[in-house]
Order: C-alpha cells, then structure tokens, then sequence
C-alpha cells in the first residue's frame, strides 16, 4: 500500500526526534556549566563565620611578620606553614 504523503511524514518524524534529542543534550550540557560555576559548599555554618569574620589586628600583625621572614629566606615553606597554622588556631 502506497499512502500518499507518508514519506514526508517520516521525515517530519525524524527531524522533530533529533530536534528533541539535540534539545535534551543542551539541557544536560548547561546544568553540568551551571553547576560547575556554581561556588563551593562551605561543611557548615562556624566554618563559613570563620572565614567571614575579620582577623584580631594582633592575628594580621603576626601573618606579616610571618610572610616578611618567609619572604627574606629565614623561613622555610614547611617551618612557616606550620606557625601559620598555630597563629590562626590562637595558640
């Protein structure tokens, strides 16, 4: 049986599937962007309010001293890696 019009319809068919095939991997590329420019997540609130909150003058006066010495080579990078971390811990 010879249907007029079906080939056409086929097409019609075919082009509407990659149409909709084209549209869904669009869809799936601009959420993996999205998500990717998307910031960190900070682990919780106390975290987040302590890189949020401003440093004590004595904290910020200790890390330039710090930096300075590192700077001048009388400081290692694993010596003055471990003292930033005790100055940032408070101890």
């Amino acid at each position: 049986m010879n249907v007029p019009g079906l080939e056409s319809y086929n097409w019609v068919v075919w082009i509407l599937g990659v149409l909709a095939f084209a549209v869904v991997i669009g869809v799936v590329i601009a959420a993996i962007v999205r998500a990717s420019r998307r910031p960190p997540e900070l682990h919780s609130a106390a975290e987040r309010l302590q890189r949020e909150a401003p440093r004590k003058p004595e904290v910020e006066a200790k890390l330039r001293e710090l930096n300075r010495l590192k700077e001048c080579g009388q400081l290692g990078e694993a010596e003055y890696e471990r003292q930033r971390a005790e100055v940032l811990a408070g101890r």
